[in-house]
């Protein structure tokens, strides 16, 4: 397994993280703390959790696998997280997540799951970043780091706040666009970089064919080439697998022994191709940023990709409401067609077409539950 430097911290973290919100049965407490105990066995010590994860049992699970990995002498480092803005609630949260995973100091205590500057506003007014800090200097959290589903933009100005000594993001095949630059700040500012999504949620492996480009190397597996292209970005530390049983873990812990950095021509024909095979799909590249009524076009089409894979509309709904904190298309309300997002887009969807779709998922959903 390789290690590489998180940030300033001092901590070597292996380059593939442990995910704990896949559990394929989290009823069952024992069976699935084999799972993160396994991946510790094969050299991950990079371990990410969370309140809620798997039905509210992850940090439970994770709990018993590290009891377990201190008998065994195990090295590990622990993740988890609060999204709460109140100070208050940040410190309950602290408390209660050392309690389930039987431990006297978080490794790395997330500010979870910003999603917008004025998001991020209110964890700044609510004291939620002040009780990180707080807790930080009582030794109960080690190192104060951000999770965030925000443009490379956005992104800076939350690096440039200066709290955080890491962050975790989501970044794949399908939408580095969106996300390089953000890497390439953290790591110009010493912070280490946790990744999130590295196989698209699954999208990834789920649609093979859609994501054989990326396989650059003969007889690369589609996981091996998923993951590569993640590590071999500078500046990433780890990319995290959600591990849903012990198969999981061993394929994930094969694909990072096979690691070798992808050379700039291979990052450049994966990235040549995703702009050639992909022209149906949002790349995220954001270039349609700067509506003059304020819609983030790139939230609701990074959406409609989800749409597009699936062909059911409940997935773009779900992934604009738990990814981007969006419940209705009343954004959309405010659009005058003045297809400036259109002109900007270097692949030239039909944004404002898309725009009409989906306020059309959202109105038949609600018929739907209207009917029942």
């Amino acid at each position: 397994m390789i290690y590489r430097e998180y940030g300033k911290t001092g901590k070597k973290i292996s380059i593939l993280g442990a995910g704990g919100m896949r559990y394929s049965d989290p009823s069952k407490l024992d069976e699935m703390a084999m799972v993160p105990l396994e991946a510790a066995r094969l050299g991950v010590n990079y371990f990410d959790t969370a309140p809620y994860y798997c039905d509210d049992k992850s940090e439970d699970i994770l709990g018993l696998a590290l009891a377990q990995m201190r008998r065994e002498n195990l090295p590990y480092y622990v993740s988890t997280k609060c999204g709460e803005a109140d100070g208050d609630a940040m410190r309950q949260s602290i408390e209660r997540s050392l309690d389930r995973l039987g431990i006297e100091k978080i490794t790395f205590m997330h500010c979870w799951c910003v999603t917008s500057l004025g998001d991020f506003a209110n964890r700044e007014k609510g004291g939620a970043i002040k009780a990180l800090l707080k807790a930080k200097d009582e030794g109960l959290v080690e190192h104060v780091v951000v999770s965030a589903h925000l443009s490379s933009d956005e992104m800076k100005t939350v690096i440039d706040a200066g709290y955080f000594e890491g962050m975790t993001i989501g970044f794949n095949a399908a939408n580095f666009p969106y996300r390089e630059k953000a890497i390439a700040d953290a790591a110009a500012n010493s912070m280490g970089v946790s990744i999130m999504n590295p196989l698209g949620g699954g999208e990834i492996m789920e649609y093979p064919d859609r994501f054989d480009f990326i396989r650059t190397r003969e007889k690369q597996s589609l996981l091996e080439a998923a993951l590569h292209f993640v590590m071999g970005h500078k500046g990433v530390t780890t990319a995290l697998v959600g591990f849903r049983s012990l198969d999981d873990v061993r394929s994930a812990a094969a694909a990072a022994e096979s690691f070798c950095p992808l050379s700039e021509t291979e990052l450049a024909t994966i990235k040549l191709r995703l702009g050639e095979g992909f022209n149906s799909l949002c790349t995220t590249c954001n270039y349609c940023s700067g509506c003059p009524r304020g819609i983030p076009v790139v939230k609701f089409m990074e959406a409609y990709n989800k749409f597009i894979f699936s062909k059911d509309p409940k997935e773009a709904i779900s992934r604009l409401k738990w990814h981007w904190d969006i419940e209705n298309p009343s954004l959309l309300d405010a659009c005058i067609g003045c297809e400036m997002c259109e002109q900007k887009c270097t692949q030239h969807l039909p944004i404002l077409a898309r725009f009409d779709e989906i306020q059309d998922m959202f109105r038949k959903a609600s018929e739907e539950v209207v009917a029942q």
